[in-house]
């Protein structure tokens, strides 16, 4: 409770109010109070309680009601000056709506005198107009029970769809990583300011990968590998790491890992270290090891990294080996990609912040999280909606080819009859790239990219069901406006902005519900987290896989001694030649392929793991390609690559691969509330 009435503010020194803070906060709820934080709680409580501050029953409740909701939004132990004038702003608001809901007094809603209150029931209503069998007057117990009982009943319905969101990567909440504090802090709202057409600041490209790399240290911090540095053996932890991923065991305590800051390899020449960083090229074209402490230069002549995932510059990874002073070289004896984390466990990790902002408030203050009781109830709801599904059709939709606008007529007849929820049209919608041009004797590339899309209007009109109660999702593509007009379908900046409204009009006027979605975008249904992303990422992967030397002799030397095992066989017998490659991990090359691009994707965190050059990414909107926590389901629309469905640490990821292929097209089908996805052909 704050006091009411005036006070007469005082100015409090921060050491008079410790004592008190000291067993409220400290005692009490285990709360450690950092200077500023005292500092902004002795200034507001000498201007809310005045001199009387020390003796007020009002102070003592109001640190109680301060501590109870800092522990309440889940912040660190430390109270600092920012998290406590966010607690108290959000105090004050919670007691504003407490006033505004307050019932008014009966003596400011109507003058009566004490002898009416002493009259009967009846002779009062007979006095006031009313009738004995008139309904009770408002403010009755038997209306209040009624009403009360009702406003429970609403307050317990949930609506999926006002738990239904789909947001763009522009509109996303921004969240900066304070490493002092080794927690998330949400930005200020600077919707616009980052785009293709506004450069962000050089500040952002400065923490680019600093921002990684603090959210990649403390997922692997919190690996059990990790928690103990005891019993540390460096040249072997990667190797047993690698087995117990392969074999689905439990990780030994014997067996845990210490990381060293690249800084502190000066001095200690041939020693054996682990390190995490961020692989790259440096100014000499060798490659090196980089974390915000420095640099160094490795030898991965003689390294052997775990397989099943590729290595690109631009990736973090775990490198052990010995450093030697002369050189100023790390020769580096494994790698491996730092280990994967599920989606709750981040969740619980950071306080359960709502990085969608699907629960987010207009307060200013308020830092948005998800409550875990609505969770479970959501959780509950999901399961319900059994005849929700998205249909997600494959990528390259090139709808200036009459074979595309084909496909679609075939599938929207089939989908007409009964239509889904969400229905996704992934790009490219050209088969070239649409970039600006003039021509005074044909029609330019954007008049010719705007008929497509009417085109496309025109025949969706036919199926009145799926544009009266689907809703369309358009996911841009390469070849699409508008990076396409600097770069004509070359290395473009990533997140990519919608179609523009200009080449959309008839559709958006012909369907009901349609939603031009940047790529990436982010889908909240209900609990779930859905990432869409367009992108030929396997093609990009092996292009520019790190070779290492020691792999590729391995390589050729298990080649040969399978050749000798065949040819020695084939002389004493007739042995089948299945039975000469048997062994556990055989699997056919398409589900390897896509074990490793999901891997590589999730263990490090990102939808683009490679380095600017590379691939190159709006500064000011990388957080919109991070997967931290990982999504409840990833939708990757990869045409360089064969369809697939498989799930890695509880996050489902579905590639509905190329939407045409030869006389067939492709579509999938998910289920949310079962997260099953079904591979659907036509042939036409």
């Amino acid at each position: 409770m704050l006091a009411s009435g005036n006070v007469l503010p005082v100015k409090i020194s921060p050491p008079l109010l410790r004592p008190m803070a000291y067993r409220v906060l400290s005692k009490k709820y285990g709360l450690n109070i950092k200077s500023d934080g005292l500092a902004a709680l002795s200034e507001f409580v000498g201007n809310t309680f005045g001199m009387d501050w020390k003796r007020s029953p009002d102070t003592l409740q109001f640190l109680e009601n301060f501590a109870c909701v800092w522990r309440e939004q889940e912040r660190s132990l430390f109270v600092d000056r920012q998290g406590t004038l966010e607690v108290i702003d959000e105090i004050k608001e919670r007691n504003k709506i407490a006033r505004d809901e307050r019932p008014k007094p009966l003596s400011k809603v109507k003058n009566v005198s004490i002898d009416k209150f002493l009259e009967p029931k009846s002779e009062r209503s007979a006095a006031d107009g009313h009738s004995s069998s008139s309904p009770p007057a408002m403010g009755t117990p038997e209306l209040d029970e009624g009403a009360n009982s009702a406003e429970e009943q609403k307050e317990d319905y949930l609506d999926w769809k006002e738990y239904f969101k789909i947001v763009n990567a522009s509109d996303q909440l921004k969240f900066k990583y304070d490493p002092m504090k080794m927690q998330l802090v949400p930005q200020p709202d600077r919707k616009g300011d980052a785009n293709i057409f506004n450069l962000p600041a050089l500040q952002s490209y400065l923490s680019l990968f600093r921002t990684r790399y603090y959210l990649v240290r403390d997922r692997v911090m919190r690996n059990e590998n990790f928690q103990n540095s005891d019993s540390f053996n460096p040249l072997s932890s990667m190797v047993a790491m690698q087995q117990q991923l392969q074999s689905d065991e439990q990780p030994l305590a014997s067996q845990s890992m210490t990381i060293t800051h690249i800084k502190n390899l000066i001095g200690r020449d041939g020693q054996n270290f682990l390190l995490l960083g961020l692989l790259r090229i440096n100014s000499k074209g060798n490659w090196s090891l980089e974390d915000p402490s420095g640099t160094v230069e490795i030898d991965i002549s003689q390294a052997i990294p775990t397989t099943g995932s590729y290595y690109v510059p631009g990736n973090f990874v775990l490198a052990e080996g010995i450093y030697f002073t002369a050189g100023n070289r790390f020769h580096v004896s494994s790698m491996t990609h730092p280990p994967g984390e599920r989606r709750q466990t981040t969740l619980s990790a950071i306080g359960n912040l709502d990085l969608l902002g699907v629960h987010s408030s207009s307060h200013s203050g308020y830092v948005p999280r998800l409550d875990k009781d609505l969770k479970i109830r959501l959780h509950l709801l999901e399961k319900e909606l059994v005849d929700h599904r998205f249909v997600i059709l494959g990528g390259d939709i090139f709808l200036d080819q009459l074979a595309s606008m084909e496909a679609l007529d075939k599938v929207f007849t089939r989908l007409n009859e009964d239509p889904p929820i969400l229905i996704f049209l992934q790009g490219s919608f050209s088969s070239v790239p649409v970039h600006a041009s003039l021509s005074s004797k044909t029609t330019t590339l954007s008049s010719h990219y705007k008929n497509n899309f009417d085109t496309l209007a025109t025949l969706l009109a036919r199926f009145e069901n799926i544009i009266q109660h689907t809703m369309l999702v358009f996911v841009p593509g390469v070849n699409d406006p508008w990076k396409s007009m600097i770069s004509r379908g070359a290395a473009y900046a990533w997140p990519q902005n919608p179609v523009p409204s200009f080449f959309t009009q008839k559709i958006d006027k012909v369907c009901k519900n349609v939603i031009w979605a940047s790529n990436p975008t982010k889908i909240a249904y209900v609990s779930q987290e859905i990432c869409i992303a367009r992108d030929d990422l396997s093609q990009r992967l092996k292009r520019h896989q790190v070779e290492f030397p020691s792999l590729e002799d391995a390589k050729q030397q298990e080649l040969n001694d399978l050749k000798d095992q065949f040819h020695a066989q084939m002389t004493i017998d007739s042995t089948s030649i299945h039975e000469l490659f048997k062994s556990k991990d055989q699997l056919p090359a398409k589900v390897k392929e896509s074990r490793k691009v999901v891997k590589t994707l999730l263990d490090q965190g990102h939808l683009s793991p490679f380095a600017t050059d590379i691939r190159p990414i709006v500064w000011d909107l990388d957080h919109a390609l991070t997967l931290y926590p990982i999504p409840s389901t990833l939708v990757l629309c990869d045409t360089t690559t064969s369809a697939f469905d498989l799930t890695y640490n509880g996050c489902k990821t579905v590639n509905p691969g190329k939407f045409i292929n030869g006389r067939r097209l492709r579509y999938v089908e998910y289920r949310p509330a079962s997260k099953k996805a079904t591979q659907e052909e036509i042939y036409f």
